[in-house]
């Protein structure tokens, strides 16, 4: 250091003391005083960096010097000097913050800046932990979680303002008290042994507690221990860190709830989805209710046509006695008509002033609350479900809300299976009427048809070419029927496939065409899984190649082998092919953009559809790759039926094995 180091003699003439102070490495500033009141003066004035005090001269007065010199500069490090080796002076100096005392005759250069040397480093090492506790205080003091000390005996030794807030009470109150007290339920954890805060033990510990909070409330804290030991290693109390987590664990609690109401509402979705029958819905919503939701007693009533009475449907629970009496309700009764008249939920339950007829209802199926949903389908109420508890004196919000969603649900699965009925009653409607026409447009046509012959038979010239044009119409009207009737059979009639000879199936639709030059390709056998529409498949792509060809149009048909599995089937034509552009919309119902002509789109449509009701796929492809001019060739996959015998543990006969 450059500066010289300022030292205060507060006492006789320093004699050999500038000396030996010059012999200790650094430039000292000696500055002497006899009296202590012109010394303390000086301290205060800044600067003195150490103080030499001379007790021989204080006539007796050496310790009050010594304590005036401290309170006045505590920071300054203060070195006695006496005569005498062990002064009551000296003695009471070095009890209370001396850094050393040196003793006149005996002491020499070395010792002298020995002296100083450590009082300069004690004086620097008191600075820093000052520091660093006034860093740690301030880090406490201003955590947003509590700092709590305990010592050994459950004791709070320190608490800093988080944790006054997180209790209500201001330090002073919680320093000196047993942290026990602030439990809650104190009385069974009064004891240091079951004092989580003074838990002799060398790890961390974390645990969760309820604590008890001034204005009478529960805290629920998160708590963070840390042992606290003497040099000895001796237990000594433990600090904590203390988070408030009331508002985490009522978000946890509300979280788990809302999951669990959620978990009981799509197990009612799911019955609701999959019941096939009102009984069925109305049984299992009721009982997964009562399951899920811990309740005791459930009855599900709907109302008559009459809309006067609700009939018991199901019931979970009911006591024998009050069977007879609930089995059927009048609804415009109060409180009846409050659920199935109003449509609006009811719940009865334990209350200081609950009406005799109510307190009557939870006597009688013996419940202590009730909760009376209303059913609604289409707008309209159509029944109720009660749901009562034996132990609960009432139900929270969350539950009213889950328990109506549920009434919801199950209206919606009545609904559903409203509509189900009137869907299937105007589906068979539908198909009467369709069978009406279609054997009424049937009649017509071979009457029309009979006429028509008969005409042609009579007329010629243009008379006789409108007659041939009429017939042609006949001929699509019926073309037409008899898709529809396909259609209906595909989207109605499950499929009941089984070995059908394909070639056969091929042979009769070729003779169908008898003007109509079709090539019939790949003579081996082949058996595939279909039905009875088969033939369908071949008619239409024959028709549609014909329709658009004309009668000139050339037909191949080919059979070979896929993949061992599969047959692939294709029916080319020399017509004027398909755009690439149309290439995977003509497959579509009404889809004729690519013609430009007429028909009823519904051909390629029942193609695809039977191909993929016997498990196989289709395209179409130009007839010459890269020429659509040239023709167009649909080819399709259809599974075949294997022969007895193909698996591989049929390989060796006999029970023979590989070896």
């Amino acid at each position: 250091m450059s500066e010289p180091l300022r030292v205060l003699l507060i006492g006789k003439s320093p004699g050999k003391l500038g000396e030996m102070l010059r012999e200790c490495g650094r430039d000292v500033e000696l500055i002497r005083c006899e009296r202590p009141r012109d010394g303390l003066a000086l301290v205060l004035g800044g600067r003195i960096e150490i103080v030499l005090l001379d007790l021989d001269l204080m006539d007796g007065q050496g310790a009050a010097a010594f304590d005036r010199l401290r309170r006045t500069a505590p920071d300054v490090p203060v070195i006695v000097l006496t005569t005498a080796g062990s002064s009551p002076a000296a003695l009471h100096a070095m009890q209370n913050g001396a850094q050393d005392y040196l003793v006149w005759g005996k002491t020499d250069a070395e010792l002298l800046c020995r002296a100083f040397r450590y009082a300069l480093e004690r004086k620097q090492v008191k600075a820093a932990l000052r520091h660093s506790e006034t860093m740690y205080r301030r880090l406490v003091e201003n955590l947003n979680e509590g700092v709590i000390a305990v010592d050994e005996t459950g004791c709070i030794t320190f608490a800093n303002p988080a944790m006054e807030e997180i209790l209500g009470y201001p330090a002073e109150r919680l320093v000196g008290s047993p942290v026990a007290g602030f439990f809650d339920g104190s009385g069974r954890e009064g004891s240091v042994s079951k004092n989580p805060f003074c838990r002799e033990t060398d790890e961390r510990q974390e645990f969760e507690l309820d604590l008890l909070h001034s204005g009478g409330g529960r805290i629920h804290a998160l708590v963070v221990t840390s042992p606290v030991t003497d040099e000895s290693g001796r237990f000594r109390g433990s600090i904590a860190g203390v988070m408030d987590i009331t508002e985490r664990k009522c978000a946890e609690e509300e979280l788990l709830i809302r999951n669990e109401h959620l978990m009981v509402l799509n197990q009612i979705i799911g019955v609701t989805a999959a019941s096939l029958s009102l009984a069925e819905l109305l049984e299992e919503s009721l009982k997964k209710t009562l399951k899920l939701m811990r309740l005791d007693v459930g009855i599900v009533y709907m109302l008559d046509s009459e809309r006067k009475r609700a009939l018991l449907q199901h019931q979970n629970g009911l006591p024998g006695s009050a069977l007879a009496r609930h089995r059927l309700i009048k609804v415009h009764h109060w409180p009846f008509n409050f659920v199935f008249i109003a449509g609006q939920p009811r719940y009865i339950e334990q209350q200081a002033d609950l009406n005799s007829i109510e307190a009557g209802i939870l006597r009688e199926l013996e419940v202590s609350a009730l909760a009376c949903i209303p059913l609604v389908a289409e707008s309209v109420v159509v029944g109720a479900v009660y749901a009562g508890s034996r132990t609960k004196e009432s139900f929270s919000r969350d539950e009213r809300t889950l328990l109506e969603t549920i009434g919801q649900e199950i209206g919606s699965g009545i609904l559903k299976g409203m509509l189900h009925k009137k869907l299937e009653a105007a589906n068979r409607e539908a198909n009467l009427y369709l069978d009406i026409m279609t054997h009424d447009i049937k009649n017509a046509e071979n009457v029309s048809n009979l006429y028509n012959d008969l005409l042609l038979e009579m007329l010629e010239g243009e008379a006789a070419l409108y007659a041939k044009k009429i017939r042609s119409s006949i001929h699509r009207s019926a073309e037409i029927l008899g898709n529809v009737t396909t259609i209906r059979r595909i989207h109605h009639d499950a499929p009941d496939v089984g070995p059908v000879d394909l070639h056969a199936v091929i042979r009769e639709e070729v003779a169908a065409f008898p003007e109509i030059a079709i090539e019939v390709a790949g003579g081996t056998p082949a058996r595939v899984w279909a039905d009875d529409l088969l033939s369908e498949v071949f008619t239409n792509l024959i028709r549609n190649a014909v329709k658009f060809g004309g009668q000139d149009v050339r037909i191949a048909i080919r059979v070979e082998d896929y993949d061992g599995e599969n047959v692939l089937v294709s029916v080319e034509d020399t017509g004027p092919g398909i755009p690439d552009r149309m290439k995977e919309s003509i497959f579509r119902r009404f889809e004729r953009e690519w013609v430009g002509g007429y028909g009823d789109g519904l051909g390629l449509f029942i193609v695809r559809a039977l191909v993929e009701r016997y498990g196989g796929t289709i395209r179409v492809e130009d007839r010459v790759e890269g020429r659509p001019d040239l023709g167009a060739a649909f080819r399709f996959t259809l599974h075949e039926v294997l022969p007895a015998g193909d698996d591989e543990d049929d390989e060796y006969p006999d029970g023979e094995e590989c070896e």
